[in-house]
């Protein structure tokens, strides 16, 4: 199949793009390089830099035909929607109905988008599934949410299939160590720089982390069967930011003891729900994904990826 994956020189898409490869698929990646890096383009893909709010899109759909598209680009920093709403809503939300709508004049047999358990505000429920209340407390919440309407939209007036996926927190290799979101990233750009890594609030917010490999496998299972639905994909786990600092000290330290890894606390992130945890039991059900990786050999296998790149 040709396959669109806009973001694919990011963390998570460059990650789905090797997999749609090794699968023998014909990958096109856009991505404008904002945090992707072209190195992590795997080689057998098209690159092409290119802004997914651009006009240039239509006539990339036109001259390419694609069959599937997986949606991964997106203005991703939480504090950064709060205090830039309206460029957070232009990425994330004219950016992806740009996209739907050059799929359905196209005919794009499937989509793949990435949504969060931001559109979910706080969890009401432990864990949260696809039935809870969607009240985002942030702009990036609001802007996914928006972008997950407009799905449902193109899928019932138009008969397109699409998956959405809700992730929790996703880590692992090639994570962006130079935002404000992924702590596990960031921690370990910071420790290994011999920087002080910042916990905001008191680090025991709890997360429910999922490592990027079983997050491929999703992608790869909704594009193999061309899913239609919205679907919370996570570990069903909670761990707290200082049991993650705990677990990295000592993947850090079992490799070189030399550095300090040293935290401090700073304020509470503003729209950052104390905890996130929800179930993969409607995915899982209709295609038999279950997480696969656990947050010690996650951190393990992310630690020692960051090490090699020093």
């Amino acid at each position: 199949m040709k396959i669109l994956i806009t973001g694919g020189a990011g963390f998570i898409g460059s990650h789905i793009a090797d997999a749609y490869v090794s699968a023998g698929h014909d990958v096109v990646i856009v991505d404008d390089l904002t945090t992707g890096r072209e190195e992590f383009v795997p080689k057998g893909a098209r690159f092409i830099k290119m802004d997914i709010t651009s006009p240039e899109i239509d006539d990339l759909f036109e001259q390419e035909k694609f069959q599937v598209v997986n949606h991964h680009a997106a203005h991703m920093e939480l504090r950064v929607s709060v205090d830039k709403p309206l460029h957070d809503a232009e990425v994330n939300i004219l950016g992806s109905v740009r996209l739907l709508e050059a799929a359905r004049r196209t005919h794009v047999h499937h989509c793949v988008l990435a949504s969060s358990v931001a559109v979910l505000g706080n969890f009401l429920t432990i864990p949260a599934d696809e039935t809870h209340p969607t009240r985002p407390i942030s702009p990036y919440g609001v802007s996914k949410l928006a972008m997950e309407h407009y799905a449902e939209y193109f899928r019932t007036s138009h008969g397109m299939r699409i998956t959405v996926f809700r992730y929790t927190n996703i880590y692992g290799p090639r994570q962006n160590p130079f935002g404000e979101s992924g702590v596990v990233g960031i921690f370990l750009n910071k420790f290994l720089n011999g920087s002080v890594a910042t916990i905001h609030g008191d680090g025991e917010q709890l997360r429910d982390y999922l490592y990027v490999s079983d997050v491929v496998r999703a992608n790869l299972i909704a594009t193999e069967r061309s899913l239609n639905g919205t679907f919370m994909l996570c570990a069903n786990s909670e761990t707290s930011v200082n049991e993650v600092v705990r677990l990295l000290h000592e993947h850090i330290h079992a490799k070189d003891a030399s550095f300090p890894c040293e935290v401090e606390n700073g304020p509470s992130k503003v729209g950052d729900p104390p905890i996130t945890r929800g179930s993969f039991a409607r995915f899982s059900a209709l295609s038999g994904w279950k997480p696969a990786t656990g947050i010690d050999h996650g951190i393990a296998e992310t630690t020692a990826w960051f090490l090699n790149r020093r």
